[in-house]
C-alpha cells in the first residue's frame, strides 16, 4: 500500500492503536471466568485480530511517515482520546 498523505497515514495509525486499545480492554472481559482451554482459544483468536491490525494498519502507515512512529505515551494518548470520542458521541 502506498501512502502520500501523511494526515491519512495518521488516521490510519490511530485508528489502529484504538483497535488495539479495544481489543486489549475487550479480551480480559472475554475470558473472564472461561476454562483454561477456551481462554486459550480467545487469546488466539484476539492475537490474530491484533496482529492483523498491525499488519494492514499501523505498520504501513508508519513505513510511510517514520515519523509516526507511535512510542508510550502517543499509544496511551491515542488510545484515551479515541475512547474519550466514542463516550461522547
Amino acid at each position: 500500500m502506498q501512502l502520500s498523505n501523511i494526515k491519512s497515514a495518521r488516521m490510519m495509525r490511530d485508528a489502529g492503536i484504538d483497535a488495539m486499545t479495544a481489543l486489549d480492554s475487550g479480551i480480559r472481559d472475554a475470558i473472564d471466568g472461561l476454562p483454561a482451554n477456551e481462554q486459550k482459544a480467545i487469546k488466539h483468536a484476539f492475537g490474530k485480530a491484533m496482529a492483523s491490525v498491525m499488519v494492514e494498519l499501523i505498520n504501513p502507515a508508519t513505513a510511510a511517515f517514520p515519523e509516526l512512529e507511535p512510542d508510550d505515551a502517543t499509544w496511551a494518548a491515542v488510545g484515551k482520546a479515541r475512547a474519550a470520542e466514542r463516550i461522547a458521541s
